[in-house]
């Protein structure tokens, strides 16, 4: 199992085998200095982790105040030190979020739908995001995946999309058929984080 903690200050990354102690005292800085943490506690799921401030730290646990995906306060967390399996600092995640977390209220902006449908509301979506380069989540026949972005262009039978990663970055062209979509989402906080990141430089 590797520790790693990224100094984005200094451009370099170091590596050691954590310890208890190690882990401990990574947490007592990070909340000296207030810096955000993401904590991986499952080894057999790395994409699962939590992510916050550290707002008290024991011998035997600590204490995180969470932070959504969105950048927003999301409760606490009690966590015990010896189930730690990774802690994070300073990368291009924990940025995002702090990015995210110091934004609040500056990304949500209401989108209204048009009232009138063509009786072809995926059709209508499409061209909605077309003409006001709104974001939005397309699921076609993977249901597992899905493409988030912007159209930017349309014709009788397929929309190209361009898509947006989670970093609000240009991430490509990808083109689908109209009949394979199955359904979009339009302006949720998901697409809107998007949609914000990708309009800022952070």
């Amino acid at each position: 199992m590797i520790f790693c903690i990224k100094s984005h200050r200094a451009g370099i990354e170091h590596f050691w085998k954590p310890t208890l102690m190690s882990y401990k005292k990574l947490l007592k800085e990070a909340k000296t200095r207030n810096t955000l943490v993401s904590v991986h506690m499952d080894t057999d799921d790395w994409d699962q982790f939590s992510v916050g401030y550290v707002d008290c730290l024991t011998d035997t646990h600590f204490r995180l105040s969470a932070i959504s995906r969105y950048g927003a306060p999301f409760g606490f967390e009690v966590l015990q030190l010896s189930e730690i399996a990774k802690i994070e600092a300073a990368g291009k995640y924990e940025r995002k979020i702090e990015f995210l977390a110091k934004s609040q209220g500056a990304f949500f902006k209401e989108i209204v739908p048009k009232s009138a449908s063509s009786t072809n509301l995926i059709l209508d979506t499409l061209t909605q995001s077309l003409e006001e380069a709104v974001v939005i989540s397309i699921w076609g026949m993977d249901a597992e995946a899905s493409l988030v972005g912007i159209v930017e262009k349309m014709d009788a039978e397929t929309a190209s999309i361009q898509i947006i990663n989670q970093y609000g970055e240009d991430d490509g062209l990808s083109t689908i058929k109209i009949t394979d979509i199955k359904c979009i989402n339009l302006n949720t906080h998901f697409e809107q984080v998007r949609k914000f990141l990708y309009e800022s430089d952070y």
